[in-house]
């Protein structure tokens, strides 16, 4: 190859003019940069400039000017190709916004829901809104890119992982470059060589992008897929040491240009350690199905116009769990239902799609609805603080309550509370139902396991002996009879304390079978207000088949459902 420092000064010798365009300049002759009479460093891509170039191209400025988002995702090339002989200042308008839809847009077409509108992210949600900040002040030159940071968003597929990066690149007005280590593969021929080529265009567009607009987003889908360098055996690494070691480097080249790269995966265990430093991916992320609140807005943006005043607490109630990406399609699903009955949308088409007619007969529909109505009816006149309690099927159970037990020290008294309300939905079945059948067996699991803990563990009863650790304590009734008889009476006992607040709220509980049947899901404050329409119908003292307040406390409860 010549010699470009020599070409450079056959040029300059031969009295020739020599000019070099470049985005970065360690790619000219360092001979050009040192004789160059004049280095024109040309801004970065903005608004101002763009309204003036289409006002010098078509005669006129656009009435409706340019504005930083309009520019989302689009480099010089993408502007120019917007601006057309003889087209009006709005044509060349209209066209730049729809190349940055276009380049930044979701894959079936929808626009980038902005990042100020996004909700459910949490702690990855403030950090994009933070980087968003900082990449502008990069751009203003206040401060320099290597203060960016890149980040690792993981967690289950459909959690809005993507669409958090592209709004941050939306918001930020920047380039948005996407890729995978799937399609490293998809656009070549798989050999080692091809798929490295691969992932130099992909930095290569993005540091020519970060050079011409200051900064840029990059996003690296399915992160996971490039395999951890300390579980490949030796075959393996022959092949993907090259790779994974070319990406090592290049991605810590992008930050240096302007770069901030996001990844995605679903198993951040998974990931090689040495993407996780400083200076390629230096934080993480989980995304997680959005809590209620997060619910609420994903459907909102997506709802649109539709259902404008509309109250979807019971599409959120009956939504716990599902993702972002669920819900869209929910929406639209419910949407295209609509439209095909030639009408407007309504709240239930949209639970139509969320939560399907539950197919159980409507005998067995009753029996959890009842089940779950004497755990959170009783759980209530004990003061459990109930959260929801609902008969939507799931993973190994028909319905479910969830109570929260946050007391990090529990004493007997407050832990023998928690049985009874766990032996209440027996109770009901065996009271107010058909009678006792095998679904209440993780209830008697559960209960088991907390007095095993009281009598094995937390040397809460008749010995101060602390036998075992709390998560061997059901095992230990095995293997002591003594245990495992004290155990069985202190069951019996508060199996009857369980009966006796059935009988004593049996209006309430029927009541809540109800609702249940007509909601399907309800929160603690309703269920509360159930309980306080319908008195106990006879004088029962919670406590009067609970033992005494103790004095030695135990380890905590969290959140979980019976």
């Amino acid at each position: 190859m010549p010699d470009p420092d020599i070409e450079a000064a056959e040029q300059i010798a031969e009295g020739r003019p020599a000019v070099a365009i470049t985005p970065d300049s360690a790619w000219i002759a360092p001979l050009l940069l040192a004789a160059a009479d004049e280095r024109i460093d040309v801004p970065p891509l903005d608004a101002s400039l763009v309204n003036r170039a289409i006002g010098m191209w078509c005669g006129r400025r656009p009435r409706r000017a340019i504005v930083p988002e309009d520019l989302a995702g689009l480099d010089l090339h993408d502007v120019a190709a917007a601006l057309r002989p003889g087209a009006a200042p709005a044509g060349c308008v209209a066209r730049i916004r729809r190349a940055s839809h276009a380049r930044v847009g979701l894959p079936d077409g929808e626009a980038v829901t902005p990042l100020d509108r996004l909700t459910g992210y949490g702690e990855a949600h403030v950090w994009a809104t933070r980087a968003a900040a900082d990449i502008a002040r990069v751009r203003r030159g206040e401060i320099k890119a290597e203060a960016l940071e890149g980040a690792i968003l993981y967690g289950p597929p459909g959690t809005g992982k993507s669409t958090l990066a592209r709004s941050l690149a939306q918001a930020a007005g920047v380039v948005f470059v996407e890729t995978s280590v799937g399609q490293w593969f998809a656009n070549s021929p798989g050999f080692l060589d091809s798929v490295i080529k691969q992932i130099s265009a992909f930095c290569d567009r993005l540091e020519i992008a970060a050079r011409q607009q200051g900064c840029a987003v990059g996003f690296v889908d399915e992160l996971d897929a490039l395999p951890n360098r300390s579980r490949l055996d030796d075959r393996a690494a022959s092949w993907w040491l090259p790779a994974i070691t070319f990406c090592l480097l290049r991605f810590e080249q992008l930050r240096k240009a302007g770069v901030v790269l996001v990844a995605a995966t679903n198993d951040l265990s998974r990931v090689d350690t040495a993407l996780l430093r400083p200076g390629r991916f230096d934080r993480s992320f989980l995304i997680g199905p959005p809590d209620e609140a997060g619910r609420l807005g994903i459907l909102r943006v997506h709802l649109g116009a539709d259902l404008v005043g509309v109250d979807l607490t019971p599409a959120l109630r009956i939504s716990r769990g599902m993702t972002g990406a669920v819900l869209a399609g929910s929406v639209r699903a419910a949407r295209r239902q609509a439209q095909m009955a030639g009408r407007a949308m309504t709240r239930d088409d949209l639970l139509a799609e969320i939560a399907p007619a539950d197919s159980r007969p409507a005998a067995q529909l009753r029996a959890v609805a009842l089940h779950e109505s004497g755990h959170a009816l009783v759980a209530i006149r004990l003061g459990l603080p109930v959260v929801q309690v609902s008969i939507e099927a799931g993973d190994g159970h028909g319905g479910s309550t969830i109570v929260a037990i946050r007391d990090p020290s529990p004493d007997r008294n407050a832990i023998e509370r928690q049985v009874v309300g766990l032996l209440a939905g027996r109770a009901a079945d065996g009271i107010l139902g058909e009678g006792i059948d095998a679904g209440a067996a993780s209830d008697l699991r559960d209960a088991t396991r907390r007095l095993a803990e009281v009598h094995g563990a937390f040397g809460l009863g008749e010995t101060l002996s602390v036998v075992v650790g709390q998560q061997d304590a059901a095992r230990l009734l095995r293997e002591n009879p003594a245990m495992a008889a004290r155990v069985e009476a202190d069951l019996s006992r508060l199996q009857l304390a369980a009966q006796d607040l059935v009988r004593a709220n049996r209006v309430a509980v029927l009541a809540l079978v109800e609702a249940l049947l007509t909601r399907r899901v309800m929160t603690g404050e309703e269920v509360a207000e159930i309980a306080a329409a319908h008195k106990p119908r006879i004088r029962v003292r919670a406590d009067h088949r609970i033992r005494p307040k103790a004095h030695v406390s135990s380890a905590p409860d969290s959140d979980r459902p019976h």
